[in-house]
């Protein structure tokens, strides 16, 4: 397990948390630095491909605010679902009323307690 590579207990949970957010976090500042991150060994050299990270290079790629060039077909397709009248089901829109709502909070993050061995 992942846990046992990184030299962590059982009970650690909330570190190797900690710990795997941190390498994450690495990965996507070099990824928006435009670096490559490869593995490497001997004779083989393997980049790293995440779809995440595929989109962290989209963005800086693409910056905010810039627009769009859609062909003749998406234009088409396009129209043809704005044009569509908005009609959710009762449960879309209850769940969407309820996310509106100015007094909700989060739901509180709970870890399991241990269970002594």
């Amino acid at each position: 397990m992942l846990r046992k590579r990184l030299g962590l207990d059982r009970s650690q949970k909330a570190e190797l948390l900690r710990e795997v957010a941190s390498l994450a976090a690495w990965v996507v500042r070099q990824a928006e630095q435009g670096r490559e991150i490869q593995a490497r060994d001997a004779q083989n050299v393997e980049p790293l491909v995440h779809p995440a990270l595929e989109r962290v290079r989209a963005r800086k790629a693409r910056p905010v605010g810039q627009s769009l060039t859609l062909s003749d077909s998406e234009v088409e397709r396009l129209t043809a679902v704005l044009e569509r009248p908005f009609n959710p089901p009762a449960g879309l829109r209850a769940v969407l009323a309820s996310l509106a709502k100015a007094g909700r909070h989060p739901p509180k993050l709970r870890w399991k307690k241990a269970v002594a061995a």
